[in-house]
């Protein structure tokens, strides 16, 4: 298993268990810096694919890509990211820190289990696409990671 793949997982999952609810009240931006829309709310992996598009089957993913699948991760404004448990009351897994790069092209993650530079290929209001390499049939290839809003 990549340790950079296993690395992802875990800052995925610390996203996503963070204990603060998002206020259903305080509308998502629809335009801003990368940082207003990346914290606007929490992602949900819902899609790999290759760098092309094409989806790549679950089943091909080793379990720590699979396991990005159910978790929300949380970009908090202040630089902190949190991998939150949906079905656990949205228990957080495990916690870092993030900072955009300086030409807003990547951001840079540190969690426990899981540090590197991921570059966005997508991040607008609806979607959140991060390039990773990771194992696909047991061999490291770029995939790309594509997430929406959690609700």
């Amino acid at each position: 298993m990549s340790t950079r793949l296993l690395l992802l997982v875990y800052l995925f999952v610390a996203t996503l268990t963070a204990c603060k609810k998002d206020d259903p009240n305080t509308p998502a931006p629809t335009t801003g810096t990368q940082t207003d829309l990346l914290v606007a709310h929490n992602w949900l992996v819902t899609r790999v694919t290759t760098p092309n598009g094409q989806d790549v089957n679950r089943s091909r993913l080793n379990v720590v890509t699979q396991s990005l699948f159910s978790l929300n991760m949380q970009f908090r404004a202040n630089g902190t990211v949190r991998a939150l448990d949906p079905n656990a009351s949205n228990t957080v897994v495990n916690g870092g820190t993030w900072v955009l790069t300086p030409d807003n092209k990547s951001i840079d993650v540190v969690v426990t289990g899981l540090s590197g530079n991921f570059p966005i290929v997508q991040l607008d209001r609806s979607q959140l696409i991060l390039r990773q390499t990771a194992p696909v049939d047991g061999k490291n290839a770029d995939i790309n990671l594509v997430f929406a809003p959690s609700l």
